[in-house]
């Protein structure tokens, strides 16, 4: 392994362990999400800038506060509440593949699914989402920088650089194809009246993999229904070590471990190499979760965790699979020439 490659995968087991223990033993609400935020920005080449950071921060704020707002308001009214939160979907994957990314539009997402979901069950917990969705963001982003500056990262190579511009898809597409998997499986979930925060967390970040993904079809679909077993079997494998020992030491201990083993995996060549990085996020939200309920909830057991992501990860797979069939991905329009290349 390269020395680059050794540092991302210690500066990724590191910060995310920080983050994930200091939620442990302090215990501020949704320190899973601060995790996940954390392995998001680590999994990065370089460290977010401090001006992107800051309006990353302060449009957080915005949004939760705005998500609030307006679902308090239309909160009696059921299906202009439900047409608000289809509206808040198709803007948040808007936003996504305008440009601006794979974390802020899990933020988005977190502000059209999470807040009105829990609007509906209690105003109170509610309003404490919308102050910790941006805190999180903030301990998360301290952590990452910190870890950048301890563990400096390689200069982005031209390669680099170009492979993450040159994206050919139209977008127009992508928007509708992925409104068309998510919007259904909120809507169905709001009718049902399911409250499993950390499941629409999951979902939004799922959609947002998918959304983000430069390919299309069902090699996709495959790469991440197995970066999802691979991080259910590793949350379940490692709920059970921490009921065999279960001190404050064991989940700490445990979380670096499969960091820094899907960490590597990640920088192999191995067929499950593509894998690890969303098999990091789904063990902390499947393994976190089930370790640090969020609020009051009753302690939920790892397997059911697993049931309630997995069965939210085939149907967003599922759907994703089934409109690709029908309305495939497409290359953009009149896509601008690279220079020395004929178009056939």
């Amino acid at each position: 392994m390269r020395t680059d490659d050794r540092q991302a995968v210690l500066r990724l087991a590191l910060g995310v362990t920080g983050v994930f223990s200091m939620g442990l033993l302090l215990g501020w609400p949704l320190a899973v999400v601060g995790a996940v935020f954390t392995a998001l920005f680590l999994q990065a080449p370089a460290a977010l800038p401090l001006a992107a950071f800051g309006k990353l921060f302060v449009f957080s704020i915005g949004l939760m506060f705005l998500s609030f707002l307006l679902s308090s308001v239309f909160a009696p009214y059921p299906v202009v509440f439900l047409i608000l939160v289809a509206i808040g979907i198709i803007l948040s994957f808007t936003w996504s593949v305008s440009g601006a990314g794979v974390l802020p539009g899990v933020i988005a997402l977190m502000g059209a699914l999470m807040i009105p979901n829990l609007v509906l069950q209690s105003q109170d917990l509610a309003l404490v989402l919308v102050f910790w969705i941006p805190l999180n963001l903030l301990f998360a982003g301290f952590a990452a920088t910190m870890m950048f500056v301890l563990i400096p990262a390689e200069p982005p190579t031209a390669a680099q650089q170009k492979a993450a511009v040159a994206q050919d898809f139209d977008p127009h597409r992508r928007i509708v194809r992925m409104s068309l998997v998510t919007v259904p499986f909120a809507l169905v979930f709001f009718v049902w009246g399911a409250s499993a925060l950390l499941v629409l967390f999951f979902v939004a970040l799922l959609s947002q993999q998918l959304a983000a993904m430069p390919a299309a079809g069902k090699a996709v679909a495959k790469a991440m229904l197995t970066a999802n077993l691979l991080g259910a079997a590793v949350s379940i494998v490692c709920y059970e070590a921490n009921v065999i020992a279960p001190v404050i030491l064991t989940p700490i201990l445990l979380c670096f471990f499969f960091c820094l083993t899907l960490g590597a995996l990640g920088k192999t060549q191995t067929p499950l190499a593509a894998a690890a990085g969303s098999a990091i996020t789904t063990t902390l939200i499947v393994y976190g979760g089930s370790i640090a309920p969020f609020s009051d909830e009753a302690d939920v057991k790892s397997i059911v965790r697993v049931l309630q992501v997995a069965s939210a990860a085939f149907f967003v797979i599922a759907a994703y699979i089934v409109v690709d069939e029908f309305w495939p991905e497409k290359k953009r329009q009149n896509a601008p020439q690279i220079p020395g290349v004929k178009s056939h």
